[in-house]
């Protein structure tokens, strides 16, 4: 069961809520998913005693590999884990189950049981005395838990529309009438899944979200609040959120939305036409005020319902006669998931079990030094594994995530997975475009020497440059290997 749990099982290590008691009792809102309603469950209270024993007790993680006292460990009878509350249970289109449950842990209990195994534990006595450092282990469990989310809701994204196609009559080209154009119209519309998203959402944000009272301790301890409006049904519910990088990780879900609205496939007969088309698109966004530029940041979102229209695109199928002769009717369907979030971010390559991912938002503006620490030191959706990438594989990230869809469109439309920076952002306030570069490190050295010329790679068109500059600041993403 543990093996089955640890393969199948989609980790979602959630935000923490710390309380202290006299016997040292710490209450951890965690959440797991996995293919059955109870193997999401048991993911869930094995993250909270995971969560529990790292923070208060031991970083040492050799405990865990063995299945009998991990299964132990995540269970109510063996007293570590006192009782839990259940916030969320939701089934996700594809079948499998997310919990977020609210756990009692008894520290006392869990030192006791760990001991009795022989294994020498080190108690962090000191973080129960330290409101402070609950706070920062909160921050870090909300980071994990949006995360998380985001992975959850990425391939429901994608097919969360259903799309129709009208085509008119054909218009000469030439004066020959050798070229035609077949004007052709597309329009998506939301669909079930979309609302399960929508809620789904909505529901995570109301189990992470600051109190007004813990707003107000954050506001008296001088430390920024960011706030999340949602209007789903014409009410709009506002959530308070600890980190800035929270609010990065749900904008690098919104920045996927043309990508999402555009995942649809065009049959003729003669050949298939994917994503393709101008138009207008209704945005997810209400207000939004660029985390870029060192402002407050709040966002605004108003989820489309189920039935309401989304977006229109129209372009022009060019054929000669004989093609046309070729094509019975157009079809249109949706193209189903074609990216996957697993493993701790977005998959670039798998084959054969192995592959590497790319983590699910940027991690700041550095220089080359401090880039290899910061993914070096990363913690994010359960893994401590992430790395810098290679020149190729930065040059593989843009091939699978940012490339456009077609060159013929007015605007050319990237891809633009996971929000990487690739030109001028356009910031609603100032109403103005303003300058972020799209430079990303890489781990690679020129000629394969330490004190060679470092590459790094542009994410505006895929070029890759190298150079001394180690103190130039460039765009960080981590990824990590499977």
């Amino acid at each position: 069961m543990v093996k089955y749990l640890l393969v199948n099982a989609y980790v979602f290590l959630a935000f923490l809520t710390i309380a202290q008691t006299d016997n040292k009792d710490v209450i951890i809102t965690s959440s797991g998913s996995g293919t059955s309603q109870e193997l999401a469950k048991q993911t869930a209270l094995r993250n909270a005693i995971e969560q529990a024993f790292g923070t208060f007790i031991s970083s040492k993680t050799e405990i865990f590999n063995d299945e009998i006292v991990a299964d132990q460990m995540s269970s109510v009878s063996s007293g570590n884990i006192k009782s839990y509350e259940v916030l969320n249970e939701s089934q996700l289109p594809n079948g499998t189950w997310s919990s977020t449950l609210r756990v009692i842990v008894s520290v006392d209990k869990l030192t006791s049981f760990v001991e009795a195994k022989g294994i020498t534990v080190e108690i962090k006595g000191g973080l129960f005395a330290l409101n402070i450092k609950q706070q920062l282990l909160n921050e870090q469990g909300e980071i994990n838990s949006i995360a998380e989310m985001v992975g959850v809701l990425h391939e429901p994204m994608q097919t969360a529309f259903d799309y129709t196609i009208k085509s008119g009559d054909p218009k000469s080209l030439d004066a020959e009438s050798k070229n035609w154009e077949i004007p052709l119209t597309v329009t998506a519309t939301a669909n079930n899944n979309m609302d399960f998203c929508a809620n789904y959402f909505i529901k995570t944000l109301s189990a992470i979200s600051l109190t007004q009272a813990e707003v107000d301790t954050y506001k008296s301890l001088n430390k920024e609040v960011f706030t999340v409006s949602i209007k789903q049904n014409e009410i709009q519910k506002q959530f308070y959120l600890r980190k800035e990088i929270s609010i990065k990780i749900i904008y690098s879900l919104l920045s996927n939305w043309e990508f999402y609205v555009r995942l649809f496939s065009i049959q003729s007969g003669f050949e298939e036409i994917n994503g393709k088309g101008n138009g207008s698109i209704k945005d997810l966004f209400g207000i939004r005020r660029a985390y870029n530029f060192n402002e407050s940041t709040n966002l605004i979102l108003s989820f489309p319902r189920q039935g309401e229209l989304v977006a229109n695109f129209s372009f022009g199928d060019k054929k000669t006669l004989d093609q046309i002769g070729q094509i019975n009717e157009y079809k249109i369907n949706p193209r189903g998931v074609i990216s996957k979030f697993k493993n701790g971010g977005f998959i670039i390559y798998e084959e054969n079990g192995h592959g590497f991912v790319v983590s699910v938002c940027d991690l700041g503006f550095f220089n080359w030094s401090d880039a290899q620490t910061v993914c070096n030191e990363l913690i994010l959706n359960g893994y401590n594994d992430w790395r810098l990438p290679s020149k190729d594989e930065l040059i593989l990230i843009f091939k699978e995530l940012s490339l456009s869809f077609d060159s013929e469109l007015t605007f050319p439309l990237q891809k633009h997975i996971g929000n990487f920076q690739s030109g001028l952002p356009y910031d609603r306030n100032e109403t103005r475009s303003l300058p972020i570069t799209s430079e990303y490190w890489s781990n690679t050295h020129e000629y394969e020497r330490e004190d060679g010329p470092i590459w790094f790679v542009n994410f505006y068109n895929g070029d890759a440059f190298n150079n001394y500059g180690y103190n130039r600041s460039h765009h960080v993403r981590a990824v990590r290997s499977y």
